[in-house]
């Protein structure tokens, strides 16, 4: 009995949408047929039966048999009436359910025609054709609710997508840039039959850069495809006060030279989270306000409580950033002065980073900056 019930159900599997609502309906359409048809002949039934075996006597009529009277109905035709009633009436069951499952059918294959129409676009989609988008149904139903979910979701993939083609090609491109640097390197000294050793000092220092800044690349890139992982690390409470002490007494030699005042307003704000990652975060933050900022610029670090998160601010008074380049700050590899940025020996990686971070604790970051005015970066942890 099992097996016969699971053959069925896989039978019905293998029917389409239309035909499995259509028989389904025809079998409603048909109990319902079937029901009314019994109800109806049962009532008939019992409407016919005082006529074929004579009228039973009504109160306050006289009971006075007359014995020549004519029965009102004969018991042979009423019978014969109620069998054609029955087959009629069976008969027309039959026939509005075969015509009301036809109808059903021919309804359902017009309401079903935009699902047919999104089934085959959504088979041509591939990783080629993410920027094509289906047809809107103007509809507000299920139909136009998927059709318009389907192309919020290709808009997504499509944005991952160039993400990670923009990342690929920028990733190639900063390690090929140093390993070429030492190709060259390499190739003059081997051209060079009366290379000094000052000439092999100057090659080995170049040589050196290369692989530090390779090694930087690649660092990076490891801490970005492993902070979205659980990387391990205690969470503790992690006071930003002496946090943020401890990074400004790390690059106050290499920019006490150019002026910058620094000033931590954090009180006794404290966070949970991994130590490390989050000195990590808030010391490319805080470089980064030292990197771009002015002769004498300014530092500002703050923290202070909201309702359910800590927001932390890193505030610098430098070259700032212009609208166009917000959402594309905290992509891998983005620059937005690519020449200043080679001249501050940065990766195009410290933002990403970063953002990979703070979404790691369930916090958001944001920015607020204009050109030539400095640049705000707030940071938002839970408590």
């Amino acid at each position: 009995m099992d097996k016969a019930t699971s053959l069925r159900r896989l039978d019905m599997r293998k029917l389409s949408l239309q035909w499995r609502i259509t028989l389904l309906t025809a079998l409603v359409l048909l109990i319902c047929s079937m029901s009314l048809t019994a109800v109806s002949i049962l009532n008939a039934q019992n409407m016919l039966v005082p006529f074929m075996y004579g009228l039973e006597a009504v109160p306050g009529m006289p009971t006075t048999r007359i014995e020549d009277a004519t029965q009102v109905v004969s018991a042979v035709p009423a019978e014969k009436v109620k069998r054609s009633f029955d087959i009629r009436s069976i008969l027309f069951g039959v026939i509005f359910t075969i015509l009301g499952t036809g109808a059903v059918y021919v309804v359902t294959g017009k309401a079903l025609r935009p699902v047919r129409e999104l089934s085959r676009s959504v088979s041509t989609v591939d990783e080629h054709s993410l920027s094509d988008r289906l047809p809107e149904v103007m509809v507000n139903d299920e139909v136009g609710e998927l059709t318009r979910g389907f192309n919020r979701m290709l808009s997504r993939l499509d944005e991952a997508f160039l993400r990670q083609k923009r990342f690929t090609a920028s990733a190639a491109h900063e390690l090929k840039t140093p390993l070429a640097t030492i190709k060259a390197g390499v190739q003059v000294l081997h051209m060079d039959q009366n290379a000094t050793v000052l000439d092999y000092e100057e090659n080995a220092r170049m040589i050196e850069a290369s692989i530090n800044r390779l090694s930087q690349v690649v660092e990076g890139l490891l801490l970005i495809a492993t902070t979205g992982e659980d990387a391990g690390g205690e969470i503790e409470e992690i006071y930003l006060t002496p946090m943020f002490e401890a990074i400004q007494s790390e690059l106050e030699p290499h920019y006490e030279k150019i002026g910058i005042v620094f000033e931590n307003n954090c009180n006794e704000i404290m966070i949970r989270g991994n130590a490390m990652l989050l000195y990590h975060a808030f010391f490319n933050l805080v470089e980064n306000a030292c990197k771009y900022n002015h002769n004498n610029g300014h530092v500002r670090v703050a923290a202070q409580k909201g309702l359910d998160s800590i927001i932390i601010t890193i505030q610098d008074d430098g070259h700032g950033i212009s609208a166009e380049h917000h959402a594309l700050v905290f992509e891998a590899f983005y620059r937005v002065d690519n020449s200043r940025s080679r001249k501050t020996a940065g990766s195009g990686l410290g933002l990403s980073i970063v953002k990979a971070i703070v979404e790691r604790h369930n916090g958001t970051i944001t920015l607020d900056s204009q050109l030539n005015q400095g640049t705000c970066f707030y940071v938002n942890l839970p408590q």
